[in-house]
């Protein structure tokens, strides 16, 4: 934040990083940064691709969310 790169809901759905504003600007809650991760992490497939195709692939690729080369 400091550098104004990333902004406040990107650092959350990108780098599950939750900022909080404070009366010196902004700063990282650090325990709501862990529960998101948590919960990010819990999302992750069992399974995942070795390649990730990025969210356009699905509609490119006739809705597959991967290719069956990713895997192997």
């Amino acid at each position: 934040m400091l550098w104004h790169k990333v902004s406040v809901a990107g650092a959350l759905t990108d780098y599950g990083v939750v900022i909080e504003p404070t009366a010196d600007g902004y700063a990282v809650d650090v325990e709501g940064t862990e529960s998101a991760r948590a919960l990010m992490a819990a999302e992750v497939p069992a399974d995942p691709p070795f390649f990730d195709r990025g969210p356009g692939y699905a509609r490119l690729a006739g809705g597959r969310a991967f290719s069956e080369l990713d895997r192997r």
